[in-house]
């Protein structure tokens, strides 16, 4: 696996900055915890407690040292605030990773997935030298379908019963970016 290093300086635009987790973003996680479609599809407690909340900054934080990949608060670049997640996890195949993101409720629909999936995907295959960052999204999450092929990804096709999620398989949209597509 490549070792992934934290972008320097960190990925901005006029909308979002792509920065390390701090233990004072625990209000992202909290707000993250009581939407219930973050904690089904991902490691975020369905149950916040301030501990419980310490120990998943402190999972995302880890991934990086421990080569697990890349984890990011999506901040909003006015106010510093952390508003979601987004993050690289390497996969089987080198030079391939895994993007994951979430926006909180709040601050859904002002762009900020797009922006930030634009940021780290275009770092990922130029400056990190990935040779491909794909995707995983259920049929139904049109909004982050939109975002992701704003971002220039391809649709490859469905991966049938590919994920398990709340005590069941669900089909999901794989999509995937490469260097070429960067051109289009």
């Amino acid at each position: 696996m490549t070792q992934l290093d934290y972008p320097d300086p960190d990925l901005a635009d006029d909308l979002v900055r792509l920065r390390r987790w701090r233990m004072s973003d625990l209000p992202c996680v909290e707000e993250a915890a009581s939407d219930p479609r973050i904690p089904e599809g991902t490691t975020v407690p369905a149950q916040y407690t301030v501990a419980e909340g310490c120990a998943w900054i402190e999972r995302q934080m880890s991934r990086q040292p421990t080569h697990w990949g890349l984890s990011l608060a999506i901040a909003d670049v006015a106010t510093d605030e952390a508003v979601g997640l987004i993050v690289l996890m390497h996969r089987k195949m080198p030079g391939t990773a895994g993007l994951g993101y979430w926006i909180i409720p709040r601050a859904r629909r002002g762009g900020r997935g797009t922006r930030a999936i634009g940021l780290l995907s275009r770092w990922a295959l130029t400056d990190a030298g990935l040779a491909r960052v794909e995707a995983r999204v259920e049929p139904r999450n049109e909004p982050s379908l939109r975002a992701l092929r704003k971002c220039g990804f391809v649709t490859e096709g469905i991966l049938r019963s590919h994920l398990y999620i709340a005590g069941g398989h669900r089909d999901v949209v794989s999509l995937s970016l490469i260097p070429a597509d960067l051109a289009l």
